[in-house]
């Protein structure tokens, strides 16, 4: 973290800039050192305009025809406007960037993509839109995505924030058992041998740890309360990553009625399968398709061997993320409602992995390619030429067509190398993560940074000194805050350029040897010190205001 986007920027990149704070408009600038500076020891008669003197060399003259050429940390805004290279933002409202960011997870195919954009939502932010762009940067930079979190990684944590912390109105009640600030989801329609009812999912925050949980709520009363829901504590013993792990259950009448509600993890931005895919008619590719039926075999497997099943798995209680990570929600509905009381593990089981086909022919089956007429019949599901025949026996496979037993084993030999592909799509997203992670593991240097120099800049008084922070070294931090903060274009806008203020933060805290020339407010004065010099004196400066006050301290 310490290095700088512009390491060769010294030896390099020479820019003529068109801020003052660049571009002095004085010929004649004497160059001081640390030890010209003056002393904190002149006492309370020293004010701010001698200090402002004593930088100044007196009846400088101003030449236009000379320029101090300084190398700033990237190119400044205004001179990118002036060639015409201003960045501009594309069809999503995304910038484009000089590295182009992958997928987060690529195994989906080409629908991927098409999934994981649809939902803009958490396209654009102003951290994003300030970002250095790609048009600011020399070919010697090296690129933004190399200092910074990946891009489309970032655009997926800020909608997962943004969705936590949103709450929608309704008519909900604020708060139930130990979950506050509830939040209309999504309504679920269910079907079993019984008829048809309906879910409703709700977000809600924790009073006990602050996380937001998914509850399901149904207007169903139970006999034996208390009994039922200890049916619940088996599925928490459940942990796969397909699987939104079950927490608790529990009834309550704060809506007006006997309500039963199951609590789930909350995966922010993920909707279900049936209306991200199969009700807006998305056309997905076989690869999708693979990565579908191989992650809910994996979450299937963790199930089943707990000596659990699902029951009521199908497209609506599957969730899909943007990135395209499956979850199954409604875990231990069935068994809470005891819907099939008597029934047989084994044949539940085998509706669980039947109930994979049935989501496959409802995702093809929205292709009339897939579909096949025959005369005096209803139309049957059948995968198109554009599948391989791999799948094609996997979709036969699934729906009892080749052989009534089903068997996870079975899933994977027919997936062959696919198998591999999806464990790559994971490691890659792992390697994302463990890089991003290592990038932002001191990211709080430049904040630790800011603190002290803030701590000095601008304070009354220190130790009874009204002066202290405008002399000494005191004083150069105040120009170097100047210059990274407060740069202004020839006419007179405020330059907000973050890649400068991080450049430069860079530099200072790896105490870089190039040099950087600091102007007064009035600009009849000029330093030009090295970052390391600079750092010396924040150390020095923050080191003198914290170490403990001679004689007695104030009460």
């Amino acid at each position: 973290r310490a290095q700088t986007c512009e390491s060769k920027a010294t030896s390099q990149a020479k820019l003529k800039a068109s801020s003052p704070a660049f571009r002095p408009s004085t010929s004649k600038l004497k160059q001081l050192s640390i030890s010209d500076m003056p002393s904190s020891k002149s006492g309370a008669s020293s004010s701010s305009k001698n200090i402002s003197n004593s930088y100044s060399n007196s009846n400088i003259k101003r030449n236009k025809s000379k320029q101090l050429k300084i190398a700033p940390a990237f190119t400044p805004r205004q001179l990118l406007q002036k060639k015409g290279a201003d960045p501009k933002p594309d069809e999503d409202g995304a910038w484009q960037t000089q590295d182009s960011p992958s997928k987060p997870h690529a195994s989906a195919g080409t629908a991927a993509g098409d999934i994981a954009s649809a939902d803009k939502r958490y396209a654009e932010d102003d951290y994003f839109l300030k970002l250095p762009q790609a048009s600011s940067q020399m070919p010697y930079m090296k690129p933004v995505g190399y200092f910074a979190i990946d891009e489309a990684l970032r655009r997926v944590l800020t909608g997962e924030m943004r969705a936590e912390s949103t709450v929608v109105e309704s008519d909900l009640p604020f708060q139930i058992h130990n979950y506050c600030s509830l939040s209309p989801i999504e309504n679920i329609d269910l079907y079993d041998a019984s008829g048809s009812f309906s879910v409703q999912s709700i977000k809600a925050q924790s009073i006990v740890d602050g996380r937001h949980y998914r509850l399901h709520r149904i207007n169903q009363p139970l006999s034996a309360p208390q009994v039922v829901l200890n049916a619940i504590d088996r599925w928490k013993a459940v942990q796969s990553p397909g699987v939104a792990q079950v927490h608790e259950a529990f009834t309550t009448r704060a809506f007006g009625d006997n309500s039963l509600v199951i609590v789930h993890d909350y995966k922010p931005l993920a909707t279900s399968l049936k209306a991200k895919i199969i009700d807006s008619g998305v056309v997905v590719s076989e690869a999708f398709l693979w990565s579908l039926v191989l992650q809910l075999a994996s979450a299937l497997r963790a199930v089943h061997s707990a000596g659990l099943a699902v029951q009521l798995l199908s497209a609506s209680t599957i969730s899909i993320s943007p990135t395209n990570r499956v979850y199954i929600n409604l875990c231990g509905l069935a068994d809470v409602l005891a819907l099939s009381g008597g029934f047989n593990m084994n044949s539940a089981q085998q509706g669980d992995l039947h109930a994979i086909g049935r989501i496959l022919g409802a995702i093809i089956g929205t292709s009339h390619e897939n579909l096949i007429s025959l005369q005096g019949q209803a139309q049957v599901v059948v995968p198109g030429a554009g599948f391989s025949v791999e799948f094609k026996e996997l979709f036969s496979y699934l729906n009892r067509r080749l052989t009534p037993v089903i068997a996870i084993d079975d899933i994977l030999r027919l997936a062959g190398s696919r198998v591999f592909a999806e464990l790559d799509a994971v490691r890659r997203d792992a390697d994302l993560l463990h890089d991003t992670l290592r990038l932002e593991m001191a990211n709080g240097r430049l904040v630790r940074l800011l603190c002290k120099m803030n701590f000095v800049t601008e304070r009354a008084e220190n130790n009874m000194d009204p002066e202290w922070s405008e002399t000494g070294d005191r004083y150069l931090i105040k120009l170097f805050r100047d210059y990274v903060f407060h740069l202004v274009n020839e006419s007179g806008k405020p330059v907000a350029d973050m890649a400068h203020v991080v450049g430069n933060l860079n530099k200072l805290d790896a105490g870089s040897d190039e040099k950087v020339m600091l102007m007064s407010r009035d600009e009849k004065s000029c330093l030009v010190v090295s970052y390391r010099e600079i750092k010396r004196c924040v150390e020095d400066a923050y080191k003198e205001l914290v170490a403990p006050t001679k004689g007695k301290a104030w009460q």
